[in-house]
């Protein structure tokens, strides 16, 4: 499956044989794993408003919602009292079953994503909301939306269509939707550039890489016309 993160190249990416000192011929791996991966997380960026794909807002704030897990202890929270049609920046955490932690990254950076744009809204897209749990350590859960259904998958017209999900799981991750309701940023967790966002060693600086493009594009878009 073909991905279109519409990435930049970097001209300081180095070829794998500048991956490092080596023994017998053999590079090191470790410092050729975070060279691949320093280049790939190099190769994302804003989508320009030309090549952005157009996403069906309407239809998925449409799609059956749950504010929150049944049965769940997580408080609910949105932002819809500042909801504006044509005028809100939509972030949405492509979920699947298992992988938590790009939610738990974007409940984290809400504050700083609302005092760049108030009426920015975030929800999570997820197979089916009431069987669906965000997180099990965040403070509070966010809209889940169902992302499939009888005549729609969301997954799929977001590109995020796990190739071997059987046709209802997502690749994790999250999506930036303009006001104009084009796709700008897709950022991946536990695949692509964020396949080892969740490691214990280099995580964290993957994570800060992805969370601060996150901010960069919201920043970006706040101030386009």
């Amino acid at each position: 499956m073909n991905v279109a993160l519409n990435r930049k190249r970097s001209a300081s990416t180095p070829e794998p044989d500048d991956a490092g000192p080596r023994v017998s011929g053999i590079p090191f791996t470790e410092p050729l794993k975070r060279t691949k991966t320093e280049g790939e997380l190099d190769e994302i960026d804003v989508i320009s408003p030309s090549e952005a794909w157009p996403v069906d807002v309407p239809g998925i704030l449409s799609s059956p919602t749950l504010p929150g897990p049944r049965g769940g202890n997580l408080q609910s929270h949105d932002n819809m009292a500042n909801y504006a049609a044509n005028s809100s920046i939509l972030v949405f955490c492509v979920q699947g079953d298992n992988y938590q932690l790009h939610y738990n990254l974007l409940c984290s950076a809400l504050p700083d994503l609302y005092a760049l744009s108030p009426s920015l809204q975030a929800f999570v897209l997820c197979r089916d909301p009431s069987t669906h749990s965000p997180s099990t350590t965040a403070p509070f859960s966010l809209p889940l939306i169902q992302a499939v259904g009888p005549s729609y998958n969301h997954f799929v017209r977001l590109g995020l269509l796990h190739p071997i999900g059987g046709g209802l799981y997502p690749l994790d991750a999250l999506v930036v939707v303009d006001a104009r309701g084009r796709r700008r940023l897709v950022l991946p967790f536990g695949w692509g550039a964020g396949r080892h966002a969740g490691n214990a060693g280099g995580g964290r600086t993957v994570q800060s890489r992805l969370m601060e493009m996150l901010k960069g594009c919201i920043e970006t878009l706040s101030h386009e016309p």
